[in-house]
């Protein structure tokens, strides 16, 4: 399973990651793997035998996800995934199950691959995938996916997951992803920035990885707040889709019958690589736990749409409750400059609908 919203606003947007072999030309950032043939690649034999290494586990990933997706399989999906990316697909499971529904099935094709430069014998290794919507491959977006080997022998295992604008298409906007329920964000996500390769076509990392990661803990700060209070401006980020709409659109949703609050934190059992962008600044990845708490005012209740995800970790039927508490991942991807100082850009996020993991509620 990848549950994976296609863009801000995209809610109930259930993806399953079934990457088919194959390569095309890379988007925007993305290195060109080998020749599914077997035809020369321009990169060294060390890069080229990752390549196919990589090829390899998205062909192994592929059938085992479609298979656990289509069983609500724990235990395969395990497998095959880890971390974040495992959390949200058991989450996913449990809901699945507990409503008496299957998990839709989105395929995915035209991978390309992002092989960080250095050691190839370093662990954990990682591996970074860029594809496409099978039936959306002119979409401006793409999904992009992380994968990670522990140790030698191990099996690589999908850890984190979100989505890009990979196609520049100034002329349009992101194509609107099926089950959308929402209106369009006023404005546009960022298109993925131009990473920085070496001349094997593997990409380099950023020597900044562990002062550019603090991004994170900051985006969580910043999206951390109660409303309708919000949080004033930051020059720590650059305002966006992500940034000041989100806060304004949380704000939007003050009610004088409701006390609404968002806590995030930065999750930092797993760390993707870095990756350096072409203007000497940093690509971050960053999974989030958000808890969204909700609470009745003047004898006011709380109730979710009979149905939605919380609603059935609550146990169902559209109950009526004094306080909730719901938890859920959060994947984001932010462009930190070089110069220190300047705004960071939150990429992609898919913050205004995250996987669910957990609810509790006070009667």
């Amino acid at each position: 399973m990848t549950r994976r919203r296609t863009g801000p606003g995209a809610i109930g947007l259930v993806c399953l990651l079934a990457l088919t072999a194959g390569c095309s030309t890379a988007p925007s950032g993305a290195s060109k793997p080998s020749d599914a043939s077997g035809s020369a690649s321009p990169v060294t034999t060390s890069a080229a035998l990752r390549a196919e290494e990589a090829l390899t586990a998205f062909e192994e990933y592929a059938e085992v996800n479609a298979a656990a997706d289509a069983a609500l399989d724990d235990t395969a999906i395990a497998r095959v995934q880890t971390g974040a990316l495992l959390r949200e697909s058991l989450a996913e499971y449990a809901i699945a199950r507990k409503a008496h529904r299957k998990v839709p099935v989105t395929s995915f094709t035209r991978p390309t691959f992002l092989l960080p430069s250095g050691k190839a014998d370093a662990y954990p290794r990682w591996f970074a995938s860029i594809s496409k919507w099978r039936g959306r491959e002119d979409d401006r977006q793409s999904a992009l996916h992380y994968f990670v080997q522990e140790e030698e022998g191990g099996p690589w295992r999908a850890a984190a997951s979100s989505w890009v604008v990979t196609d520049p298409g100034a002329d349009r906007p992101p194509a609107a992803p099926p089950k959308v329920s929402t209106g369009k964000m006023r404005t546009k996500p960022p298109v993925l920035p131009t990473l920085d390769r070496a001349a094997t076509g593997t990409v380099r990392l950023s020597s900044r990885a562990s002062e550019a990661r603090a991004a994170c803990r900051d985006l969580a700060a910043r999206l951390s707040f109660t409303v309708p209070d919000g949080r004033a401006p930051t020059d720590r980020f650059a305002a966006g889709p992500f940034t000041e709409d989100l806060v304004a659109y949380a704000n939007g949703l003050a009610d004088d019958a409701l006390q609404r609050s968002y806590a995030y934190r930065a999750q930092e059992d797993a760390e993707p690589p870095v990756f350096r962008l072409s203007t000497g600044g940093s690509l971050v990845p960053c999974t989030l736990t958000r808890e969204h708490q909700v609470v009745g005012r003047g004898g006011g209740t709380v109730v979710f749409d009979e149905g939605s995800d919380t609603d059935v970790l609550l146990g169902g039927g559209g109950r009526q409750w004094r306080r909730v508490t719901e938890v859920s991942s959060v994947n984001a991807l932010i462009a930190v400059p070089a110069r220190k100082g300047a705004p960071a850009t939150v990429v992609s996020c898919d913050c205004y609908d995250p996987q669910t993991v957990s609810a509790v509620g006070e009667p």
